[in-house]
């Protein structure tokens, strides 16, 4: 992950998990239970009042919507019991 969207995820974790924060610190591997806080984190800093004057995202947004898909790319979330089936 990149290092400006590893520092948001990071901070933004740290703020509401610290046991979460050090797993993700310490683990390749997440549960999915874990990618749905971290997922709800970002979510959380995401207000609509990131949305320019033109409804077009800010800075900060894009930030923040770059942020969850490189999570998203590195730890996708699947559920566990659909995970591999079509």
């Amino acid at each position: 992950m990149p290092e400006q969207y590893r520092k948001l995820l990071v901070d933004t974790v740290k703020e509401r998990d610290l046991k979460l924060l050090e797993v993700l610190k310490s683990s390749d591997e997440l549960s999915y239970q874990q990618r749905l806080a971290v997922m709800e984190y970002l979510a959380d800093v995401l207000p609509d009042e990131l949305v320019g004057p033109e409804h077009e995202p800010t800075e900060g947004r894009r930030l923040i919507e770059h942020t969850i898909d490189a999570f998203l790319e590195r730890w996708p979330l699947e559920h566990p019991k659909t995970k591999g089936t079509e």
